[in-house]
């Protein structure tokens, strides 16, 4: 389920079970969900992957989470990001109705929007996880595995 990449129309996700990358449009996810009338604001359902057909959610920090134990580790990042992914979609009111006030419009309170600031120092090559050497050397092995050389 890692987020690798976020532009302004749709983030880039690799499947956690077959390891395949999939581009998702923005516009086509919703946060939030609702089961048996009980609605959870910091969850995006992801649709199920093309590949395998694997569900996958992405969670929104807690409004009272701690700062991350390891500042710029991958789960740093990923965590920033599917903050951001929260946050756009509530911005551009892309909510279920359960989320929705007495007008129909998503309530702001539910997004957690990155600081220009965290930005700048975290992703100041755009909103993407950059691999580090380890992981970048791990998947080019991985893909000469299965490629049979």
């Amino acid at each position: 389920m890692p987020i690798e990449e976020v532009t302004s129309t749709e983030l880039v996700q690799r499947c956690s079970k077959c390891d395949s990358l999939n581009r998702l449009t923005l516009d086509n996810l919703e946060a939030g969900i609702a089961r048996e009338g009980q609605a959870d604001s910091h969850v995006v359902p992801l649709p199920h992957c093309p590949t395998c057909r694997a569900s996958e959610f992405l969670f929104r920090s807690l409004d009272d989470e701690p700062e991350h134990p390891a500042p710029g580790s991958f789960g740093h990042l990923h965590r920033l990001l599917v903050d951001h992914v929260h946050a756009e979609l509530v911005k551009r009111e892309k909510v279920i109705p359960q989320l929705r006030d007495e007008k129909g419009m998503a309530d702001q309170r539910f997004a957690r929007p990155l600081a220009a600031e965290t930005v700048a120092r975290w992703f100041d090559k755009g909103l993407k996880i950059v691999p580090r050497p380890t992981e970048a050397m791990r998947r080019v092995a991985e893909g000469v595995k299965e490629s049979g050389q």
